[in-house]
């Protein structure tokens, strides 16, 4: 790759805890923007709740506080985020581990 390449892709997947998990993390000597979030509650009889994070996980970095997924229920959030080098996306769900969680986006080398 070569300064001001610019890779689609997909940057992480995880299922969901209700311990914060990193989604991503920003490369060293790239610029990412994340362009769409999938989210999917894969129980079939419960609702879940997801709290999606962006640069930290503290209170302060807290996107959307309780994205409510019916059971068998998705999401899709289209995002603008930048991130760079270390700063990351996180989520966590409220109780189980039956939720899904993929982001897209494209990786900019800037370095």
């Amino acid at each position: 790759m070569a300064i001001g390449d610019r890779i689609p892709k997909k940057l992480g997947q995880s299922v969901l805890n209700t311990t914060a998990v990193t989604l991503y993390t920003g490369q060293i000597g790239y610029r990412t923007q994340v362009l769409q979030i999938f989210v999917a509650n894969t129980n079939t009889t419960t609702a879940r709740y997801v709290k999606l994070m962006a640069y930290g996980t503290g209170v302060g970095n807290v996107l959307i506080q309780n994205l409510e997924l019916p059971a068998k229920g998705s999401a899709v959030i289209d995002t603008k985020l930048v991130v760079l080098a270390s700063e990351t996306i996180s989520a966590l769900q409220d109780t189980g581990t039956d939720v899904t969680v993929t982001v897209l986006g494209i990786e900019e080398q800037i370095a």
